[in-house]
Formats: structure tokens, C-alpha cells, sequence
């Protein structure tokens, strides 16, 4: 069990994409970089000595990658991330269905919706246990045509602060924010249950996997 919250800080300057992980009490618990020279898109995770590896099923030279195994630093799977997309229903803010209907339908005509990123946990034989995805309010906001104004100024990005839920089975589990900076991009992750170990091996190397794509789908949206 760690000592959370866990603070996530992407490196300012790197050759590849490094995230370094502290605890509550500023100690550095592990670092994840991801890996440019290899046909798989691969993230590994080190203390000091390797402790996972999140390796995409697919060659990302013939294909996007979008399912990952989760293993151990011994090649022992825990897990399956499955990426897939979340778009704004009317029905989570109406609960008339007919109004919500309505509004759906004006949605799809009048609005350039944005489809979000959200990533499906899975055991080792394929079965859904959880997910990671962002909230509703976050949902919301990235609707907003932001992108013609936020590319005019550098870094503004940065300010785009979605939250994300994190859940196993029925429970939230995990919440997530993206933190106010102006130079480095910066995460903290809180625990909302009470967490095993075995469920902290899937889900600390998941949340790893997210933060680098959901960084860059930001600065896809919103940057310059």
C-alpha cells in the first residue's frame, strides 16, 4: 500500500516521455518512461530496479496500439488495459428520457463533439474489472471550443485541468487531477478505498499508461 496521495510529474525536459512518481510525504516511490526505439509501445517502470512492464499487444509500426498487458519486472501478467472512447450522453444531466433524447440529438447536429479516451481494466483472461475515465464535468469542459484560443498562447494547456474516476468493479476506488502548473505537467491521485496489493499491481501501472496519453491527447486538443 502506498502513502498517498501520489504525485505524478512529468520530466521538462527529456529525449522520451518520463514521469516520476512521489508519495505524501515527498519521497520518490518509482519513476515510468516510455520507450521511442521499439515496434511496441512499451512503458517500464523502475524503484531503482524494474517492477513493470506495459507493453501494447499491437506493433505500433502496422498498427495503434489500443490493448496493453500489465506485467510484473518477472513477465508475470496482471492485467489488460483496453482503450476505447466516451462521448457526452444528455441522459447524465437529464433525467427525463425524452428531454434527454432531445438533447442528444441537438448535440449531434449543432456541436463538434469531442470523443474522450477512457481505458477499460481487464484480468488476465479478458474480463472487465474497472476503468479509468474522466469525469463528467471534465467531459463537459473539453467540449467547449477552446482549441482556436488556447493554441494562440503558449503553454496554456497546461491550465486545462480535467479529473479523472478510477473504479473496480462497483467501487470508485481512485480519483485523479491534473494539477495547476506552469512548467512541468503535474498529477495527483488519491485513494478513495482501501486498496490490496494485487489490486494496486493493475491499477498504479494503468494510471501510468493513461497519464501519457491523456498528456498528449491535451496538448493535441489544446496546445500550439
Amino acid at each position: 500500500m502506498y502513502n498517498y496521495p501520489l504525485t505524478f510529474n512529468f520530466a521538462f525536459m527529456s529525449a522520451s516521455p518520463k514521469i516520476t512518481v512521489t508519495d505524501a510525504g515527498g519521497q520518490t516511490v518509482m519513476t515510468a518512461s516510455k520507450t521511442l526505439l521499439s515496434t511496441k509501445d512499451e512503458i517500464k517502470i523502475a524503484n531503482g530496479r524494474p517492477m513493470f512492464q506495459v507493453i501494447s499487444q499491437e506493433s505500433r509500426v502496422t498498427d495503434i496500439p489500443s490493448n496493453w498487458d500489465v506485467l510484473t519486472a518477472e513477465g508475470q501478467k496482471v492485467g489488460i488495459v483496453d482503450d476505447d472512447f466516451l462521448t457526452l450522453d444528455a441522459g447524465a444531466y437529464v433525467n427525463n428520457a425524452a428531454a434527454a433524447t432531445g438533447l442528444n440529438i441537438l448535440k449531434n447536429q449543432f456541436v463538434n463533439e469531442q470523443a474522450l479516451k477512457m481505458y477499460w481494466l481487464k484480468d488476465t483472461t479478458g474480463n472487465k474489472v474497472g476503468w479509468i475515465a474522466p469525469d463528467k464535468r471534465s467531459l463537459s469542459l473539453q467540449q467547449l471550443p477552446l482549441a482556436d484560443f488556447t493554441r494562440k498562447i503558449p503553454f496554456f494547456f497546461r491550465f486545462i485541468c480535467p479529473s479523472y474516476v478510477i473504479r473496480l468493479g462497483e467501487r470508485t476506488v481512485m480519483l485523479m487531477q491534473k494539477q495547476r502548473t506552469w512548467m512541468i505537467d503535474s498529477y495527483k491521485l488519491e485513494a478513495k478505498a482501501q486498496l490490496t496489493p494485487e489490486e494496486e499491481k493493475l491499477l498504479i501501472p494503468s494510471v501510468l499508461l493513461t497519464l501519457f496519453y491523456e498528456r498528449a491527447q491535451l496538448k493535441h486538443l489544446f496546445g500550439n
